[in-house]
């Protein structure tokens, strides 16, 4: 298993992925983070103590945007849909290093 470094964006979307597949390690690995093993998202998710702020409330608009930004289909979309999600992602980055 080699070294990863995490960018804030695939933090973003760990929490978002989980919250979505009900952590569901294998189904976030495939659909959200398929360069990375199981086991580099659950010892990212521990060591940092992610578990105790995650709110399992449901996924918020802001979490599924940030779901739907890394998949292929969102790179033919507008630029305006683009700044959306761009602004929609601060906030989330906002909210969660509160």
């Amino acid at each position: 298993m080699s070294y990863h470094v995490w960018s804030d964006d695939e933090i973003q979307m760990l929490i978002a992925g989980l919250k979505r597949y009900n952590f569901d390690w294998d189904e976030v690995r495939r659909k959200i983070l398929p360069n990375l093993t199981v086991a580099q998202i659950k010892n990212k998710f521990y060591s940092n103590r992610y578990y105790k702020t995650l709110s399992m409330q449901p996924i918020t608009k802001q979490e599924k945007l940030l779901l739907k930004s890394q998949t292929p289909s969102t790179q033919n979309k507008s630029p305006e849909t683009q700044q959306e999600i761009t602004d929609l992602l601060n906030k989330l980055t906002d909210s969660l290093t509160k």
